[in-house]
């Protein structure tokens, strides 16, 4: 006989002796008893009463009212005019009779389980469903109508030194678990940063680039055109110079006002500022240049759609990002680019551009005081990779395996958020690329960033 068998026939023995002793009825006899996976009843009065410690249950009456009012020696009919109180007066009589038979029973469930605790009971009228655990159920059959003794065991031991055991390899779990999300979280919440950084950059730039490129337009034009009045120029001042040559050779009297150009001519240098004239357009136009360049790398930094993908050369983003932080790296510190042949491929240009400008940053300010980059690009094993090397001041063995960690930084408070590497491992993952560093504490730091490529170069 297992436990739920035999503390459900004691149950039921105690309700039947302490029932027929409390209200004088015949003693009720006692069903075998029938275990189920459920309480199971179609009575519409039940009365119950919880235990809890080592193990969890509930001991349980069910029962109809009219049987319930029967027991009691109440003989009245129950309508709606009289069924509250009759229900009250059952429910005292029924309550006070199972805190006796659960008080005795319960002693001998203590003999298996220690340091059980009872609950006041609990009184429902009408259906009920229960949770699926381990039921016993008796007929007590009296004179009035049938008694379920209901009587529910969860087999889940709560023994304090299993639990204990249980409990920590619980928390140990869950602690980890939470790592986990917290560290997910940070993640994310550096992805929105940055996603709104970009927003707001993107917006910015594009406000720029535009203000800018419509007088730079007009400079440009107007450059071309200065450079022609001064062939014109020279050109004139050339004949005017050839008249006055032959006029001299042919020994005839030149008027007043030649003789007086030609003197002016001769102490003004013209011929040294016609010269310098075109050496400073020359100049300047070099320097519209460079200027068109950023502003077509803040147009393409601006206008691509961050929320898709679209093809695009690795070696231009490298050369628009180079120029657009140009002015935050160190001045003494020397970029050399050795650019390869390369495929196109499928990513997003800001967001790849934001991570290689992320890593340069990282290097310039780690190879201050006359410090050197590297950057190459080139195609390995269907990859796409650049790769930022560095002869600064390197990164401890100990730090490397924390440099993608959100919120990790090396520098001093308040010069790195900590976000740069993290950002950057987030979008190079997001393209299915990958990102890795090397580190020597003094030596010099190489980070190589990976991206699948789209297709092949055509031969040459």
């Amino acid at each position: 006989m297992d436990n739920v068998t035999r503390y459900t026939d004691a149950f039921a023995s105690i309700a039947s002796r302490t029932c027929s002793e409390m209200f004088g009825i015949q003693p009720p006899a006692v069903s075998k008893v029938e275990t189920t996976n459920s309480v199971q009843t179609e009575k519409s009065f039940i009365l119950s009463i919880y235990y809890t410690g080592t193990v969890y249950g509930e001991y349980m009456l069910a029962m109809d009212e009219s049987t319930a009012a029967a027991i009691i020696g109440m003989d009245t009919t129950i309508t709606d005019e009289n069924r509250e109180e009759i229900r009250e007066d059952i429910c005292d009589a029924m309550s006070e009779t199972l805190n006796t038979i659960v008080g005795e029973a319960i002693v001998g469930l203590q003999e298996s389980y220690a340091k059980l605790t009872i609950t006041a009971p609990r009184i429902y009228f009408g259906q009920i469903r229960y949770p699926k655990f381990r039921t016993g159920k008796c007929v007590l059959n009296t004179e009035f109508g049938e008694i379920e003794c209901h009587f529910c065991l969860d087999l889940m031991r709560l023994d304090l030194a299993a639990s204990y055991s249980e409990a920590m390899d619980s928390l140990v779990a869950v602690n980890a678990k939470l790592k986990d999300a917290n560290r997910h979280l940070a993640e994310q919440q550096a992805q929105l940063v940055h996603s709104a950084k970009m927003a707001s950059v993107g917006v910015l730039a594009s406000g720029v680039a535009h203000e800018i490129n419509n007088p730079l337009f007009f400079v440009d034009a107007n450059l071309t055109t200065l450079n022609d009045y001064i062939q014109v120029i020279e050109s004139t001042i050339g004949l005017y110079e050839t008249l006055c040559e032959s006029l001299v050779s042919a020994d005839v009297d030149t008027p007043e006002e030649l003789s007086k150009l030609q003197s002016n001519a001769e102490e003004q240098e013209l011929a040294f500022v016609i010269e310098d004239t075109k050496s400073l357009v020359e100049e300047t136009r070099d320097g519209v240049a460079r200027i068109k360049s950023i502003v077509k790398g803040l147009k393409d930094f601006s206008q691509v759609d961050r929320n898709g993908k679209s093809e695009a050369s690795v070696n231009e983003i490298v050369q628009n990002t180079c120029n657009l932080i140009a002015a935050q790296l160190p001045k003494d510190c020397e970029v050399e680019m050795n650019l390869s042949e390369l495929p196109t491929v499928q990513c997003n240009t800001a967001e790849v551009g934001q991570a290689i400008a992320g890593v340069l940053l990282n290097s310039g300010q780690a190879s201050r005081n006359g410090g050197s980059i590297t950057l190459r690009t080139d195609v390995i094993d269907s990859n796409i990779t650049i790769v930022v090397e560095d002869n600064g001041i390197g990164i401890d063995a100990s730090d490397i395996e924390h440099v993608f960690e959100p919120f990790f930084t090396t520098k001093a408070v308040g010069e790195g958020t900590g976000l740069g590497l993290s950002i950057a491992y987030g979008i190079f993952e997001k393209h299915n690329g990958s990102i890795s560093i090397e580190s020597e504490a003094g030596i010099g730091t190489k980070v190589t960033m990976r991206l699948p490529c789209v297709r092949q170069p055509a031969a040459t």
